[in-house]
């Protein structure tokens, strides 16, 4: 009864971190070394438990060793826990373990002729870790140390290794009764508490290795027993953050003074200079202004670079109608630019008598625009040159008509520069 409600305890503790989505700890293997018979006087309690039958807290019944009493002695542990984080330095684990070892016979027992015996004791038991930064504070150390605190079940169960005569009528076996080898000849349930103190180092925020010393009270039958354990811990999406206090924030300090703004230093055009010495009001804001507030000037140089193609009818030198806005166009980049100048080049198709009269044909193409460049559109004759290249230099092959109607063409070029005077804004490079 008395475990039953340290279960129900333990289990109600932990059902709200459950809720809340807390790290899951687990501990696959635990090694430890467990204390039995060296500790005060908890052999002779063990044989006297396991002898008589009789539980010594409140006289029930047990199945005794009809032969003299045995005690368990210290042996190897091995177990395993199950956890899960309360706060990021406290968490409750379920762990279970087994330790396995010979039994220490009576002189009862030796007398009888049985000496050996295999004792195994099974506990399970809820425990508390509880870290000593809930007291100190969080830290960034890796060195984690706790005090556990926990309670649960401790079963024993003794076995023996030959077969033996019974002594006395006590627990089914009658005087002079054989009891064959592997028989169960005493057991014991009991209700115990741990105490003890341990450390993890924190690994990484997924592993940590685990350090622990560690008393058991047996409160059934009020002996003690010890364990030294060590341990791998994995922490599954890692371990819970602790929280961190944020001082409060403060509000900005405001400066209430009016702004007085003096005449003299009003900016109406935001070009950096004062109304009151401004020359040039109202300059608009991407533009470069002096100390007089006036736009700043600035030579720049662009350079012209275009080309221009004209095709011809088949033995023609008449220019189409379809090309005169091209040669409009030119003619009005060159008055742009008044050092500019064009190299008008001539071609033909390979379908004349000759090739001397493809020649003068390519010239006569070239000569044509020229003129109209020079009669319609008054672009001075000094400024445009002009060749002819008969069909020496195609586009395209002249064994086709699609060929030879684009080597039927003139070909200029039209390149100059020319320097001006702007107004520099913000965005401009000036080299």
């Amino acid at each position: 009864m008395k475990l039953n409600k340290i279960a129900l305890a333990l289990v109600a503790v932990a059902a709200a971190p459950l809720a809340a989505n807390a790290g899951v700890t687990i501990s696959p293997l635990l090694l430890g070394y467990h204390v039995t018979e060296d500790i005060s006087d908890t052999a002779d309690k063990q044989r006297e438990v396991l002898t008589t039958g009789k539980n010594l807290q409140n006289n029930t019944d047990r199945v005794g060793n009809p032969n003299g009493g045995v005690a368990k002695e210290s042996s190897l542990y091995t177990g395993a826990a199950l956890g899960i984080e309360l706060t990021p330095s406290t968490q409750f684990q379920v762990e279970y373990g087994v330790s396995n070892a010979n039994g220490e016979a009576s002189e009862a027992s030796a007398d009888s002729g049985v000496n050996r015996f295999d004792v195994e004791q099974t506990m399970i038991s809820g425990n508390f870790l509880i870290g000593t930064e809930e007291f100190t504070g969080y830290t960034d150390s890796p060195f984690k140390p706790y005090v556990l605190i926990g309670a649960g079940q401790s079963k024993i169960e003794v076995e023996n290794q030959e077969a033996y005569t019974a002594t006395s009528d006590v627990a089914g076996y009658e005087t002079g009764e054989t009891v064959a080898a592997g028989t169960e000849v005493s057991n014991s349930k009991d209700t115990i508490g741990n105490l003890g103190l341990g450390a993890m180092y924190r690994i990484n925020d997924a592993l940590s290795l685990r350090g622990e010393a560690r008393a058991i009270h047996n409160f059934d039958n009020n002996w003690w027993e010890g364990m030294a354990l060590a341990g791998l811990e994995v922490v599954l999406g890692g371990h819970l953050a602790p929280t961190v206090a944020v001082p409060p924030m403060k509000e900005p300090l405001v400066d209430t003074a009016p702004v007085i703004l003096v005449e003299s230093d009003l900016d109406s055009d935001g070009d950096g200079v004062p109304d009151s010495i401004d020359a040039c009001p109202g300059t608009p804001m991407n533009k470069v202004v002096d100390e007089r507030g006036c736009p700043v000037e600035v030579v720049v140089s662009d350079e012209l670079k275009m080309e221009l193609r004209v095709f011809f009818d088949n033995d023609k030198s008449a220019i189409k109608n379809q090309y005169k806005p091209e040669i409009a166009k030119v003619a009005e980049k060159m008055r742009e630019y008044p050092n500019s100048t064009a190299r008008v080049e001539g071609h033909a198709s390979k379908t004349g008598p000759s090739a001397r009269y493809n020649q003068r044909l390519s010239e006569a193409r070239a000569v044509a625009v020229k003129s109209m460049l020079t009669n319609e559109f008054g672009i001075a004759p000094n400024r445009l040159s002009t060749v002819g290249y008969g069909y020496d230099v195609p586009i395209a092959p002249n064994d086709t008509e699609e060929g030879r109607a684009m080597n039927r063409r003139v070909y200029a070029i039209i390149t100059g520069d020319k320097t001006m005077t702007v107004e520099q804004t913000k965005d401009m490079v000036v080299q």
